[in-house]
């Protein structure tokens, strides 16, 4: 119970730093930490490297786990928001979890999409929250396991839409070549698979599109770069587009939508394809009855999950397809 507290602690100062953030991506231009790729060929690209560094606190006198230790439970979250606002969210979770597995929590964390997915693929993790389009690419390449996915306001799934500033005469996705424009990360299926997958089926030269194409780190960031200006349109997680605006109503008179996809299966919980399989059904079985208890439904309403569901895996076909369209020759 101590380790939990000290790993619950930090969360204010996670979530102190994220506020921050936000106020230097509206206030100043020059402090965003974004990369440009201006008129440069977009490509799938994973890195080889993995960022280990463990979060906060509770982790300064726990050693690194890299020799299949079962005495912390290592979940790592991709960047669908920003670090710092993952870190305040999640850090319940992990700690609900882990004390029902009679773990110590652990939350390692990614500099991007890709290096979760290497966090899994060496076996530095325990279980992952991963994009769509992620766990596509990692099923196929090393295997992973599907264990749960959120349902979020009743849906169970979402949608990748296009936004720029309310005040922009632009009303569709075309209408942006040679503009600004951002993605999240090169493998997120909202933020960039769709967007980039459309364009090529109407023609253009996905890889020259854009003017710049800026790729953000997380979705909040991109919305908040169009906010601010830094972009002329950027692509988004439907749901984190629809929890922004409730959470700040004045966002929806800022921006507007001008394109929404058709459905995908929901950003996935997954663990490594060797994770025992008493292990497995021990952490199914804790996320598939969190609704029904007290503490369960208060770390979901945080997050705004209503409960957890085993995903088919026939509903990731849509991204399967993208991807293959994407990969196919122009």
């Amino acid at each position: 119970m101590k380790k939990c507290e000290e790993f619950l602690g930090a969360s204010r100062c996670s979530l102190i730093l994220f506020s921050l953030a936000c106020v230097a991506v509206v206030v100043s231009v020059g402090g965003l930490t974004f990369m440009f790729h201006s008129q440069a060929p977009v490509e799938f690209s994973p890195e080889a490297s993995v960022d280990l560094q463990l979060h906060e606190a509770v982790h300064a006198t726990a050693p690194r786990i890299d020799d299949g230790s079962d005495a912390f439970l290592r979940v790592a979250i991709a960047p669908v928001i920003s670090p710092e606002a993952s870190a305040g969210l999640y850090r319940r979770l992990i700690c609900y979890i882990a004390e029902r597995m009679d773990l110590q929590p652990s939350m390692l964390r990614g500099k991007n999409y890709s290096a979760v997915n290497d966090l899994i693929c060496m076996r530095q993790c325990d279980m992952s929250m991963v994009c769509t389009y992620s766990y596509v690419l990692a099923e196929a390449e090393f295997g992973v396991r599907l264990l749960v996915a959120p349902e979020i306001d009743g849906k169970r799934a979402y949608n990748s839409l296009i936004i720029v500033p309310a005040s922009s005469s632009i009303t569709e996705l075309s209408e942006l070549q040679g503009k600004r424009f951002a993605s999240c990360d090169v493998m997120s299926t909202s933020g960039w698979l769709y967007p980039m997958t459309l364009l090529k089926q109407e023609g253009f030269d996905a890889g020259s599109f854009f003017g710049t194409h800026i790729i953000s780190g997380s979705h909040d960031q991109s919305l908040f770069a169009v906010k601010s200006g830094v972009v002329d349109g950027a692509a988004v997680y439907s749901l984190g587009y629809e929890s922004m605006i409730a959470a700040d109503p004045a966002l929806e008179d800022e921006l507007k939508v001008i394109h929404r996809s058709p459905p995908f299966g929901m950003p996935p919980f997954v663990v490594p394809a060797e994770l025992p399989q008493d292990q497995f059904i021990k952490l199914q079985k804790i996320l598939l009855k969190m609704h029904t208890n007290a503490d369960g439904i208060r770390i979901l309403n945080v997050l705004g999950f209503d409960r957890f569901f085993v995903p088919d895996n026939k509903a990731y076909d849509s991204v399967r397809d993208l991807h293959t369209l994407w990969l196919s020759a122009p």
